[in-house]
C-alpha cells in the first residue's frame, strides 16, 4: 500500500463515523481552528479561544473501551508468561506478548483505553460568532473548528502495510497477569519480530486519535450532513454545518 494513512483515515472514518487524527500521536483540543491539507491531515491554525469565544465543553463521565480489529484481516494471539508459544514463533515459554497476523494490506488494528467523548454544547453561539466574522472577510471560508473529541488514556493502532504479515511483540520481563491487553503502557511491549510492513503506536498514552470537525458550508468538503440550530432565518445564506467526511480529501 503507497500511502497507508490515507487508507486508515478514510477506512476509520467508515468504521466509526469520527475523521482520524494523523498521525495518532498530534495532540487536538475541543476549539482548534484549522484546515484539512491535501492529505486528509487537520493543521492547526488557531483555536476558538484566541479568536475571542471560549467553548462549554461537555465530557463524557465514563472511562470505557474502544475495540476495533478489520474483519477478516487481522487475527490477534495473546501469548501468556508459561505457556509454550506457537509453532515459529520468537517468543520463548518464560516470555508474554502478542502475535499478530495481518492476512492483507488493508488491516487495522485500534484499541483504546480508557475512552472518553469531548463535545461542544454552545454551538449556537459559535455558529452566531462565525457568520458576522465570515460575511466581514475576518474568518477564512476553509477553516474548521474541532467540535467533537476523543481521547485515551493509552491506545495501540496498527495498520498493515503488507500482505500476509505477522506482528510479534514482547512484554517487559516479570509480566505474569492473564489479562493482557495491547493499551498497557506498563506492559512495555517491543518488537520481537515483524515480517512485512506496518505502521504502528504501541500503547500511547494521552491520544487524542478522533475528532469531528464543523466549519462554513463550502463545496471543498462534499455535502453537509449537520446544520446546527441558531442561524436567524435569512441572516445569511452561508451555514455551519458538520463536516463531513469526503474521500477526495485523501486522493492523490
Amino acid at each position: 500500500m503507497a500511502n497507508p494513512h490515507k487508507f486508515y483515515l478514510a477506512h476509520m472514518n467508515a468504521k466509526t463515523g469520527y475523521r482520524a487524527t494523523w498521525d495518532p500521536g498530534r495532540p487536538l483540543k475541543i476549539g482548534f481552528i484549522g484546515k484539512l491539507d491535501k492529505f486528509g491531515v487537520f493543521t492547526v491554525f488557531s483555536s476558538l479561544d484566541k479568536e475571542g469565544l471560549i467553548p462549554e465543553v461537555l465530557t463524557d463521565t465514563s472511562d470505557s473501551e474502544m475495540d476495533y480489529t478489520s474483519e477478516n484481516e487481522v487475527n490477534i494471539g495473546t501469548k501468556l508468561a508459561g505457556k509454550a508459544p506457537a509453532v515459529g514463533s520468537v517468543l520463548t515459554d518464560a516470555e508474554a506478548g502478542f502475535v499478530i497476523d495481518f492476512k492483507s494490506e488493508k488491516g487495522v488494528v485500534f484499541k483504546a483505553n480508557g475512552y472518553k467523548t469531548h463535545q461542544v454544547t454552545n454551538l449556537g453561539e459559535i455558529e452566531k460568532f462565525i457568520l458576522p466574522k465570515f460575511k466581514q472577510g475576518n474568518w477564512e471560508k476553509d477553516w474548521l473548528i474541532v467540535t467533537q473529541l476523543v481521547e485515551a488514556s493509552s491506545a495501540t493502532i496498527i495498520i498493515s502495510n503488507s500482505s500476509n504479515g505477522k506482528l510479534e511483540l514482547k512484554a517487559s520481563a516479570g509480566v505474569g497477569a492473564a489479562n493482557l491487553k495491547l493499551t498497557d503502557a506498563s506492559l512495555g511491549l517491543t518488537v520481537a519480530r515483524e515480517t512485512g510492513s506496518t505502521l504502528k503506536f504501541i500503547a500511547q498514552e494521552g491520544l487524542t486519535p478522533l475528532y469531528r470537525l464543523m466549519g462554513i458550508r463550502h463545496p471543498l468538503f462534499g455535502k453537509p450532513g449537520l446544520r446546527t440550530k441558531g442561524i436567524q432565518e435569512g441572516m445569511d445564506k452561508e451555514e455551519f454545518q458538520l463536516q463531513d467526511f469526503d474521500p477526495g480529501e485523501v486522493e492523490q
